[in-house]
């Protein structure tokens, strides 16, 4: 549904879907809500920004041809939710103008249901908004990250943390591992929805089963895990995606997938990172290039989509004649095609995590944003796909927030 109105100089533009709804002030400043009214993001003055359940906050902005990333928080992150706030009591107000003028027939029922979310989206102010952010992150749990186009999935989380969290260049997943057993499990998937509300809207393109590597879990546990899913999540029934490590992956067969299939499993991720395995043995990433390429055939064999994540600039100078031959082999020999998803993620340096003083000590020189480009575009050139390419995107985890 779309509403056209004006009110002195000032035009809006009001968009209500049935997942969310928005509102552009004379072409330039645009704010979104989920059903929730649960702010989504806001474009103005070149300036993105989009936050996440738990109150994180990614802002996007371009200089020149590069993206630049920030992450306001207090008081800065309490004035983008406050502003937007007030764009949603502007709208409220101005309908309740005189000078407020409708383009074209508006509906009675129509107007009635925008007043509604714009007055709720009006009372989501700083305060109501950190106070929603506790509420979200003991349901939710800490996500760590979703794959992009997992991010308005449903996440839950059959496993906290990583099974191994041995790799120097991440700090998503640090922290005990541990298995939620099934009953457990349900009463998270409720907790999960019941916070979320109608904020789920927006996230019911699937469900994506986290943490890092919940299929990894044995089939007698995964089992149950999955028809609780199907139970107690709509969302389920458009599918069910999640990470697997190439270590444990690789141990169950395609006629295990096959039956995780039947039960909505519809896309596999895992993270290759590199084809060259001392690379992978420098950054202590369990596994080998090999026990990834198994991973992903008896998937593919179980006729379910793969989603492969590379990542440039790992290693630095060092190994990169390594890293880029070996990947592209490594992707050459497990058989993508059309369905899946290959995404190149660049390598960020966490200062908390211990790969920046590992490569440091070791004198490796890091590459260059523009090193790390031509590293992608070698391995590209070098891949051949039999069946019609996958999907191949880039993958930038400064931009992820859910």
């Amino acid at each position: 549904m779309l509403l056209r109105a004006r009110r002195g100089s000032s035009s809006y533009l009001i968009s209500v879907k049935e997942h969310s709804f928005a509102v552009s002030v004379d072409g330039a400043h645009v704010v979104a809500w989920d059903r929730g009214a649960r702010l989504y993001s806001v474009f103005r003055d070149g300036v993105t920004w989009r936050r996440g359940l738990g109150g994180a906050l990614v802002e996007k902005r371009r200089e020149g041809s590069a993206r630049t990333h920030a992450w306001p928080a207090g008081d800065e992150a309490d004035r983008v939710v406050d502003a937007a706030a007030a764009v949603a009591r502007e709208v409220c107000d101005g309908m309740d103008s005189s000078a407020w003028r409708w383009a074209g027939p508006a509906d009675a029922a129509a107007v009635e249901e925008t007043r509604a979310l714009f007055e709720s989206a009006a009372r989501f102010d700083a305060a109501s908004a950190r106070a929603d952010a506790r509420r979200c992150e003991l349901a939710l749990g800490r996500l760590g990250i979703l794959p992009p186009d997992q991010y308005l999935a449903l996440a839950v989380q059959a496993t906290e943390g990583c099974s191994f969290s041995t790799c120097t260049f991440c700090e998503l997943y640090r922290g005990r591992f541990r298995i939620r057993a099934p009953g457990e499990f349900r009463e998270h998937v409720g907790g999960v929805l019941a916070c979320l509300g109608e904020s789920a809207r927006l996230r019911s393109r699937g469900v994506f089963l986290g943490a890092a590597n919940a299929l990894a879990l044995p089939m007698a546990h995964l089992l149950p895990i999955f028809r609780v899913l199907l139970e107690e999540a709509a969302a389920a029934r458009r599918g069910i995606c999640a990470f697997v490590d190439a270590f444990t992956g690789a141990r169950k067969s395609a006629d295990d997938y096959r039956v995780l299939g039947r039960l909505g499993l519809r896309r596999v991720y895992i993270g290759l990172e590199s084809g060259h395995d001392p690379l992978l043995s420098f950054v202590r990433k369990p596994g080998t290039a090999a026990g990834a390429v198994e991973t992903v055939r008896a998937v593919k064999a179980a006729g379910i989509r793969a989603g492969v994540i590379v990542m440039t600039g790992l290693g630095g100078a060092r190994f990169a004649e390594g890293h880029e031959r070996d990947t592209s082999a490594a992707l050459n020999a497990m058989g993508l095609g059309g369905g899946d998803v290959l995404y190149f993620s660049e390598l960020v340096e966490a200062p908390s995590a211990s790969y920046p003083l590992m490569a440091a000590e070791a004198g490796i020189r890091p590459l260059t944003a523009a090193e790390q480009q031509a590293q992608r575009s070698r391995i590209r050139s070098a891949l051949r796909f039999s069946s019609g390419p996958p999907q191949i995107a880039v993958y930038d985890i400064r931009e992820f927030t859910y």
